[in-house]
């Protein structure tokens, strides 16, 4: 990892983020208290007794992590039914750990790997320093940022070993529709690749009933192909970004080998007072009213970017994110269709404003510095008042004459 690039997302947020008025820059739900936990349980005594660690013993856990947890966690895929078992789950210290140790544990110099782009700046950037040839497989904003398979299929190699998806997709927003994904493991059967899948922001979809969501896990498709593998966490959709609890989970019993070997290197174990608490929000008596809140935060703040869209449909334009905690929005002159310096936009704003956002150019094009030049990421989790004020105080620049001087 000695030739890691420099993670130009997360020194954004750190650089300029302590001092704005108003954050829209991230991507997790608000932080979740631990007391939060048992007003939200549907069983507060059961949640408080479950959370008292009076009597914990602080040595090393398992080395794969705690049963209980990830027994929860593989409950998560079972999709209806039960999948996946405690053995398909090692515990990771969140995903960032996650895929450190999945990445370390499966590919070698040389390697070919096919990545989903825009994506998560680490998802191309660990197999990049692991000296493996990267392919992007471009998503297309004209196109709704779908997921083409023909496409896909085009950057194939006899040397492919891995396709890495982003589902839901940061940081557009857009989920890989389960016919895609099925075509994606069909494509990645007939050569024998593994599918990777950052699944961080799943299970959050928005504008759907609690039981319709518009994809599933890549792991309900792993009873057909077990090439699989599947990263997720507590930090985006759970509010526990600072319970550094991630997963790794996978039917391959030689993955889970692999894995379980490099994170003795890596990690050797997590926090056991993370794992007491992750493992009660993921309980049956937390885990729904947890995604309910969020979800709802997530449906006001559309609703709210939705009506600034449309009121400047000639300077704005983005496609409704399906899931996750942010949007990619693309900011241009409504005279030329130019786009905005997003760079200096995001800078000036804040400067000006006090709002800060992502820019997109900066922080997600790891192909060419001119990707995604005009775009911006939008935090769509943040608290609805938060959200509002700063969409308030963005319309309020957009009729400023600076505005005007930002154009490329």
């Amino acid at each position: 990892m000695n030739r890691a690039t420099t993670f130009k997302l997360a020194n954004w947020i750190d650089e300029h983020g302590h001092d704005a008025e108003t954050v829209l820059a991230g991507s997790a739900t608000p932080a979740l208290r631990v007391k939060d936990l048992e007003s939200l349980s549907t069983d507060p005594q059961s949640t408080a007794s479950a959370l008292d660690l009076s009597s914990i013993e602080l040595g090393l856990g398992s080395p794969m992590g705690d049963k209980g947890l990830r027994e929860r966690v593989a409950s998560l895929y079972d999709g209806g039914q039960t999948l996946l078992s405690l053995d398909n789950v090692v515990i990771a210290n969140a995903t960032t750990g996650a895929n450190l140790v999945a990445f370390e544990s499966l590919l070698s110099a040389g390697d070919h790997v096919i990545c989903m782009y825009p994506c998560y700046a680490p998802l191309v950037n660990i197999p990049k320093a692991l000296s493996c040839d990267i392919s992007y497989w471009r998503l297309d904003h004209g196109k709704r940022w779908e997921a083409d398979t023909a496409t896909l299929e085009s950057l194939l190699k006899p040397q492919t070993q891995m396709i890495i998806l982003n589902n839901p997709n940061n940081p557009t927003g857009s989920v890989i529709p389960i016919a895609v994904l099925e075509k994606i493991v069909d494509i990645a059967r007939q050569r024998k690749i593994t599918v990777f899948a950052d699944e961080i922001f799943r299970p959050l979809f928005h504008g759907v009933d609690a039981d319709v969501a518009p994809t599933i896990s890549l792991m309900e498709l792993s009873t057909t192909y077990d090439k699989t593998i599947v990263t997720g966490s507590m930090s985006k959709v759970w509010g526990m970004s600072g319970v550094r609890i991630g997963w790794i989970v996978s039917r391959n019993k030689g993955f889970l080998e692999k894995v379980s070997n490099v994170r003795l290197y890596v990690l050797q174990a997590v926090s056991n007072i993370d794992e007491i608490i992750a493992r009660e929000a993921l309980s049956e008596r937390c885990r729904s009213a947890i995604l309910n809140k969020h979800r709802d935060i997530a449906g006001q703040n559309l609703m709210s970017f939705d009506d600034f869209a449309c009121k400047h449909g000639g300077v704005v334009s983005w496609v409704r994110p399906s899931g996750g905690g942010t949007a990619f929005v693309r900011f241009s002159q409504a005279e030329t269709g130019r786009p905005v310096d997003d760079v200096k936009f995001c800078r000036v704003l804040k400067e000006r404003c006090g709002v800060l956002l992502t820019p997109g150019s900066l922080c997600f094009s790891s192909a060419r510095d001119e990707d995604f030049l005009g775009f911006v990421r939008l935090h769509l989790t943040v608290m609805p008042v938060t959200f509002r004020r700063g969409v308030q105080q963005l319309e309020q620049f957009l009729e400023s004459e600076e505005w005007k001087s930002l154009f490329l």
